[in-house]
């Protein structure tokens, strides 16, 4: 196994920068993933280590090999697709145990990896199936063996789990997690899925145009988000955001909406007198109170999900989502009473969009 450094990294395509100045260094065995709406630049980057896209500058090393100029077959990586690439004609057998055959590895190498590879993913006894006969979940798992048997020093994941049903990604994104735990593999994943970030990261990289974001643990994204776009990237549902201006009355400090209303602010902040602000709150942390308490709010709309319901109602004249544990027969029009944790508050700065 080995780490992975990225220095300066830029792609340019004629005059369109794709990415801009990358600088990241992955642990060896992490699991990192890169995460971010589309053209952000992740997959890209991710080319980039694998050898296929060009590096315009910058250089990228895996452990302590430069491999800015050495052909993809030949930096020691695996790498998983978001199409599974499966060979029809062949069994799943033969179509783990390819690249091996390639590699004129001997009958009794191949058998050995291909049964060790099977035996980790589940799949002793769809061997000698043609993918055709294979569920999507099933054609993925091959799809993973084949990259396992070539045990490389780092794993690269385009986007594998985006063909399969929302049942299907969790019960693979589980079974990938598993595997990291279980073969302690350097591991680089692409999504545009945060939920899939949060629940396989040991970090996330965060990326937008071109650049990075912010990088930290899931949950460290979570609870202290750099600026407005984490904020909003991160969380499902995304965070709320009420813009406003930002008033200091004494000991009280408050945000006041574009409507005027006066919403409590976080004491702790950096934000100066009459700053134009965004104040953030995170759904489950945006509550009902007493009436005549809180914020007046009315209900637009009320979501079940079965543990919780979800309700969206109009709050300083801004559509919020507040995420409650118990059921409540609310009707659209009811008007209800919110308030927030106060040490769960998020200041924004306006104008940059940087956490206060």
């Amino acid at each position: 196994m080995a780490s992975v450094a990225i220095r300066g990294v830029e792609k340019r395509f004629g005059a369109a920068k794709i990415i801009r100045g990358v600088d990241l260094d992955i642990n060896d065995h992490e699991f990192v993933v890169l995460v971010g709406p589309s053209g952000c630049g992740k997959s890209t980057l991710l080319r980039m280590i694998a050898g296929l896209e060009t590096i315009s500058s910058g250089t990228i090393t895996i452990g302590d090999r430069l491999i800015n100029d050495v052909a993809p077959q030949d930096r020691d990586i695996a790498m998983v697709f978001q199409s599974y690439a499966l060979y029809p004609h062949m069994s799943v057998h033969d179509n783990i145990g390819f690249s091996l055959k390639l590699r004129k590895k001997s009958k009794a190498e191949i058998e050995s990896s291909v049964m060790e590879a099977a035996t980790i993913l589940n799949l002793q006894d769809y061997l000698q199936r043609s993918p055709r006969q294979l569920s999507g979940g099933q054609r993925q798992r091959v799809a993973m063996g084949r990259a396992l048997v070539r045990n490389a020093q780092v794993f690269l994941y385009d986007e594998p789990l985006s063909n399969l049903d929302a049942k299907l990604r969790v019960t693979m994104r589980t079974e990938i997690k598993a595997l990291h735990q279980r073969l302690q593999t350097t591991s680089v994943y692409v999504t545009h899925d945060q939920i899939e970030a949060m629940t396989m990261a040991d970090r996330i990289v965060v990326m937008n145009a071109g650049r990075v974001e912010q990088i930290g643990t899931p949950l460290e994204l979570y609870d202290t988000p750099a600026n407005l776009f984490v904020a909003d990237f991160i969380g499902s549902p995304s965070m709320n955001f009420i813009p406003g201006v930002f008033e200091r009355d004494g000991d009280k400090v408050v945000v006041v909406g574009r409507d005027g209303t006066r919403l409590p602010a976080p004491a702790t902040t950096r934000a100066t007198h009459s700053q134009n602000v965004v104040l953030g709150i995170r759904p489950e942390h945006l509550g009902l109170r007493s009436d005549g308490e809180g914020a007046a709010a009315v209900v637009e709309v009320v979501e079940p999900t079965g543990p919780n319901i979800e309700v969206f109602a109009s709050l300083a004249g801004i559509r919020t989502c507040s995420i409650l544990s118990q059921r409540h027969p609310f009707q659209p029009g009811q008007q209800i009473w919110l308030g927030a944790e106060m040490d769960q508050m998020h200041l924004f700065d306006a104008a940059s969009g940087v956490r206060l």
